[in-house]
């Protein structure tokens, strides 16, 4: 998978090996026993095998159709044929979408921003550790809802899918990502907007230096920089 991060990998449930455990569809329920949806697969460390996220099919009831699931707050139920979050609908419904065919897509910024916002939901105050954009994004990584859980046995399988050099054929590294010791890496890139996947919200104001210019929902990043050119060449011109 062509991804900034390239040790950071989704893994389809299927090509988990764990001898005891079949995750893929295995049920997902809340603390109440409402179901959540069913396991789709997992966010890892493909360097170490470490869990991040649990990907979560979320059967219709949720804004889009998958979710991410902090692996910390996930256990077994006592029967161990389900996954059971500590994370209620009401606080669920707080997550930001995951689509998982734009993983690939996702910059510094916005994994940042979807950790932040994440766990912030996942809080029962509301309010989770937010990490700056100049420290290290291994320091997110490491607070308490990506604790790795005991009932982790699993190994992602089929090392050459997630290893392999030809997946990574062709991957950007402007941003010189690639090259940096992962533990150097901050949490912030050359990604302009302010929003999960760069997509801009209805209503947002770009600046004063751009006389206020607002976005329009659904833009991109780049449909986001072209109006913010614009208006700065329109400033440009009324101050002549």
């Amino acid at each position: 998978m062509d991804h900034p991060l390239p040790w950071l990998r989704y893994v389809d449930a299927d090509d988990i090996d764990d001898n005891t455990i079949d995750f893929d569809g295995m049920n997902v329920k809340s603390p109440s026993g409402d179901k959540l949806g069913d396991v789709d697969g997992f966010v890892v460390d493909s360097d170490s095998g470490r869990p991040y996220y649990v990907v979560v099919d979320a059967g219709g009831w949720f804004k889009s159709k998958n979710f991410l699931m902090p692996i910390g707050h996930m256990r077994f139920d006592a029967d161990a044929d389900s996954l059971v979050a500590d994370v209620g609908r009401d606080r669920v419904s707080k997550f930001p979408g995951f689509d998982k065919d734009e993983f690939d897509k996702l910059t510094v910024s916005d994994l940042k921003r979807l950790n932040d916002d994440t766990c912030s939901a996942c809080s029962i105050e509301g309010v989770a550790i937010v990490y700056g954009a100049d420290e290290p994004l291994e320091k997110a990584w490491n607070r308490p809802d990506f604790n790795r859980p005991d009932w982790w046995r699993a190994n992602p399988t089929q090392p050459e899918r997630m290893d392999d050099p030809a997946a990574w054929a062709g991957t950007e590294t402007a941003r010189g990502v690639r090259d940096t010791p992962r533990e150097e890496i901050r949490m912030k890139d050359a990604d302009p907007s302010p929003h999960y996947a760069g997509r801009a919200q209805p209503g947002d104001v770009l600046g004063v230096e751009t006389g206020g210019e607002r976005t329009h929902i659904g833009e991109t990043a780049e449909d986001e920089n072209e109006r913010r050119r614009d208006a700065e060449k329109d400033e440009s011109k009324r101050k002549r």
